[in-house]
């Protein structure tokens, strides 16, 4: 389903600007994300209680798609950093310096911070040779200040203006979580708050100098950027035996990504229809997000200069639902099963050489994870947090929302995975 979004909007309800679309209600959020009519009665799904698979796309446009292009340029310009550092016989002296800091961050590597809290660029992940990542980590900064992206020397590399487009980005995926989680889960926005990280600071600062290492890793955000660039597959390859991603869900809330020029995503859709059988093939399908279609070609014909020239400037979103925003449904939200295949190269000419025009151009995505927080003082009450819970859902048939309530939302994945 297709929603539309506005970060300024008022009472977590979510809108946009243009008069092409619809105005998203909560409830239509939620019915987005949760069991549909073709839920069979007395089966079992393969996740949750939703024949749907927990992903919807979200449009946006004004000031918000143009905060949102800023991170994918900084993404561009990150890789494009990184490339440079190849370049040993640069001597121009801006071409220089982000050499030297690509070639830095490459020999830093990913380090640890604290226990399970680790940042840096892996330019060969798993030396599998299918994909770079840059693994990022935010502390939080004041209330006119932007967070501090972790490793330091990424900033140095893309440039101070890169860096605050790519922070402008992010505060605006911030706030559509926000308002989606608040809006499926019927939460306030003073329980949102409480419960979703969005990188505002509910700590005191800490100096930063190597001895507070323990102590900065507890003010870091637990939601965090990736930056993952998918390198040439192998010509030789089918797509099943050539994943980036195998499939697999997200430890989140949700999982919001700018939707790349280049697909490769892939969302399981189950089959309510063959909910039962034993051939995984026939229980669903694998589906590539695209960007929807405006409108019908009638509608069209009456758009004005204003209005097209508006959806030209709009962006996508993917927001894919993770294990938490199922648990904290009550099962109704179904977690989205998804893995990622790199686009082929293109094939080579007659004369066994490809042409410059079919050149391989990498997929680059920069997915922000939004996940609970830490600190002591996020316990869910689900009585007062969760309103809207008729408390007879999956979870509460097994006593697992019971047994987590007054809990930290974050150790409830102890009770859903204890042998993790």
């Amino acid at each position: 389903m297709q929603t539309s979004c506005d970060s300024d909007t008022t009472n977590n309800n979510v809108a946009t600007s243009s008069s092409l679309y619809d105005v998203s209600s909560q409830r239509e959020i939620r019915e987005a994300y949760m069991a549909n009519d073709n839920t069979q009665q007395g089966t079992i799904p393969i996740h949750g209680r939703s024949s749907g698979s927990g992903c919807c796309i979200i449009r946006l446009t004004g000031k918000d798609a143009t905060s949102v292009r800023g991170l994918v340029d900084f993404a561009d310009n990150f890789f494009e950093g990184v490339d440079s550092g190849d370049n040993e016989s640069d001597n121009d002296d801006s071409n220089g310096a982000t050499s030297i800091a690509a070639r830095r961050l490459k020999d830093l590597g990913v380090f640890r911070i604290a226990n399970n809290v680790h940042a840096g660029f892996d330019h060969n992940v798993n030396e599998e040779g299918k994909m770079q990542v840059l693994y990022t980590k935010l502390i939080p900064g004041d209330d006119d200040e932007d967070p501090l992206l972790l490793p330091l020397e990424v900033g140095d590399l893309v440039g101070t203006k890169s860096l605050s487009g790519a922070h402008s980005g992010m505060s605006t995926l911030f706030d559509i979580g926000s308002q989606i989680t608040s809006a499926v889960l019927g939460m306030d926005t003073e329980s949102t708050n409480k419960l979703l990280d969005d990188c505002s600071r509910t700590t005191a600062k800490v100096e930063m100098i190597s001895d507070n290492h323990e102590q900065i890793a507890d003010t870091m955000s637990n939601s965090y950027q990736r930056i993952i660039r998918y390198l040439k597959p192998k010509q030789d390859e089918d797509a099943q035996n050539d994943a980036a991603f195998w499939p697999h869900v997200d430890s989140t809330f949700l999982t919001l990504i700018p939707m790349p020029e280049i697909a490769g995503l892939e969302v399981w859709c189950p089959s309510s229809r063959y909910a039962e059988s034993d051939d995984m093939a026939e229980r669903g399908e694998w589906v590539r997000p695209i960007k929807p279609t405006v409108i019908d070609e009638g509608a069209a014909a009456g758009m004005d200069a204003e209005a097209n020239n508006d959806e030209e400037d709009c962006i996508h979103v993917v927001a894919l639902a993770g294990e938490f925003l199922q648990l904290l449904s009550d099962g109704q939200v179904p977690t989205c099963i998804h893995r990622v295949i790199a686009p082929k190269p293109p094939s080579p000419s007659a004369f066994g050489f490809g042409t410059s025009d079919n050149k391989y151009k990498p997929r680059v995505s920069a997915p922000l994870f939004l996940r609970p927080r830490r600190g002591e003082e996020a316990v869910l009450d689900v009585e007062s947090d969760l309103r809207d819970s008729d408390n007879t859902g999956l979870y509460f048939e097994k006593g697992l929302m019971e047994e987590c309530d007054e809990m930290r939302v974050w150790d409830y994945m102890d009770c859903m995975s204890p042998n993790n």
